[in-house]
């Protein structure tokens, strides 16, 4: 399995395959332009982004439907946008999102329908909503929305019914509620809702039933758990009364 690893502007321009067997690793400080990948279609390992000062957006991907392994989009500074992802419909392996700090949105990501592994949204400063991960409606792994200093809502995630394994809101300073989490019924893992300094109420989580251990703490503005309400079990301790 052959991966394929480009570091300047000169290597993405000379590319021309249409697919990867192995992983595609993108990192170079002065790589600023990704249209030379438009003949990819398919990754079949990992593709990561990661350490790419100049480059604000990934247009030149807008081909790819698919990456057999983990997508990781990392320490990307002036990236501002997804879009060019958006014709990627599946992610076989964890999503990670981290560390972008001009990024505002995830909208390019609307058409992938579920992640096979972890789902990590962490240390974006930029990022106000979670809109383009509407389509996903069950994430395998963990889920962590953490360190989002400008997350406001959690509504892309309206559509997420299960987590199979931990889901961790941790210390979002803007996020205020947590109203999209509706369809949400079990947490497999542990529930972690901590240091969160806006969050008013977890009427959000009003269909949640099953969680495998629910920990809140720090969370200043939270004044009552009346969102629970329907939660009848935590794993590690039985049935709730």
């Amino acid at each position: 399995m052959k991966d394929v690893t480009l570091k300047t502007q000169e290597e993405v321009n000379a590319f021309a395959e249409t697919s990867i067997e192995g992983s595609l690793i993108i990192q170079g400080s002065g790589i600023d332009d990704l249209s030379s990948l438009s003949t990819l279609t398919s990754v079949g390992g990992d593709l990561k982004i990661l350490f790419n000062p100049s480059l604000a957006n990934f247009d030149g991907l807008s081909n790819l439907t698919s990456v057999g392994g983990n997508l990781s989009i990392h320490r990307n500074p002036t990236l501002t946008n997804l879009a060019g992802l958006s014709n990627l419909t599946s992610v076989n392996g964890n999503l990670w999102i981290r560390n972008n700090a001009s990024l505002t949105d995830l909208d390019g990501l609307s058409n992938i329908s579920s992640v096979n592994g972890n789902l990590w949204i962490r240390n974006n400063a930029s990022l106000t909503d979670l809109d383009g991960l509407s389509n996903i409606s069950s994430v395998n792994g963990d889920l962590w929305i953490r360190n989002n200093a400008s997350l406001t809502n959690l509504d892309g995630l309206s559509n997420i019914t299960s987590v199979n394994g931990d889901l961790i809101i941790r210390r979002n300073a803007s996020l205020s509620n947590l109203n999209g989490w509706g369809n949400l019924g079990s947490v497999d893992g542990d529930l972690r809702i901590w240091g969160n300094s806006s969050l008013a109420n977890l009427n959000g989580l009003s269909n949640l039933t099953s969680v495998g251990a629910l920990i809140i703490n720090f969370n200043a503005s939270l004044t009552n758990l009346d969102g629970l309400s329907n939660l009848t079990e935590d794993k590690t301790r039985g049935e709730l009364n």
